[in-house]
């Protein structure tokens, strides 16, 4: 049973999915908690009092507030957020699919970057979305450098009760042998794992020190994605490659104060956004 707490955080969770800045009916936000109408409607109306969310008073929805907002602006790791947003965008252009950023937190893959493409029928995670990691593109990929011991410990309660796609994973046995050959390819495919319909491709990004911080992901449609999985992850490389690159540059004081990363590529053959030069 959920606390107060968590059932707090999973309604201002629930904000993040339409995009940053989107606005939800009482009715919409109930659905995607699996909470009544009238629960959801008390916690708004008390984090309303405390300026973490904003009602619109001609058409009733709720958006985030200014205060919450202005937390959030210092949360996680902001030179990598600050330098994956052209490279998704630039992804985005490239496959015409929605571009992710996703980091572990704990037995999850938390999705923190979102960028929209413009196609009419859209999947992925919304911002904020915490994931399963063995039968997703970002999860398995955030495992790429952990022992089949520690894979076993990140997905054991998962694994116990599965509840995806029938292409998931069924046991520990053959989410590593899924695993193994994904690290020898060097990106991970999801097709029909974790949501009937959806297809994503993950290509992990590291640190300066080597580390693994990230993952970039391509989800939509399998029937638009199923066929195109070589090229996206192609496509994801560059961009991871990008990323990395764009981490790497040294960062100097501009004229307001605020650092910023150099401009000048750090890796031959490609820009910081991903682009081949």
């Amino acid at each position: 049973m959920q606390t107060s707490a968590e059932r707090v955080a999973a309604l201002l969770l629930a904000f993040g999915e339409g995009g940053a800045g989107s606005s939800h009916r009482v009715s919409d936000l109930a659905r995607i908690v699996g909470r009544e109408r009238s629960q959801v409607s008390r916690m708004l109306h008390a984090l309303e009092r405390g300026g973490l969310v904003e009602q619109d008073p001609e058409t009733r929805s709720y958006r985030l507030g200014w205060s919450l907002l202005v937390l959030a602006a210092g949360a996680g790791d902001a030179a990598l957020l600050r330098a994956a947003r052209p490279v998704l965008r630039n992804a985005v252009a490239r496959t015409g699919e929605v571009a992710l950023l996703s980091v572990q937190r704990g037995n999850r893959s938390l999705t923190v970057l979102r960028e929209e493409s413009a196609q009419s029928l859209r999947a992925g995670g919304w911002v904020g979305r915490s994931s399963p990691m063995h039968c997703t593109a970002s999860g398995r990929a955030l495992l790429f450098d952990s022992d089949d011991d520690l894979v076993a410990a990140l997905t054991a309660d998962d694994l116990l009760a599965p509840a995806h796609g029938l292409a998931a994973p069924r046991d520990l046995n053959e989410l590593l042998d899924r695993l193994h050959a994904e690290r020898e390819r060097g990106h991970t495919v999801a097709s029909e794992e974790v949501e009937i319909g959806l297809t994503s491709v993950g290509v992990p990004v590291r640190g300066p020190a080597g580390d693994l911080i990230a993952v970039v992901n391509i989800s939509g449609p399998t029937s638009r994605l199923v066929t195109r999985v070589d090229e996206v992850a192609r496509r994801l490389r560059a961009a991871a490659s990008g990323l990395e690159a764009a981490l790497a540059q040294p960062h100097r004081a501009s004229p307001s104060g605020t650092t910023r990363t150099s401009s000048a590529p750090a890796q031959p053959g490609l820009t910081p956004d991903g682009r081949a030069t």
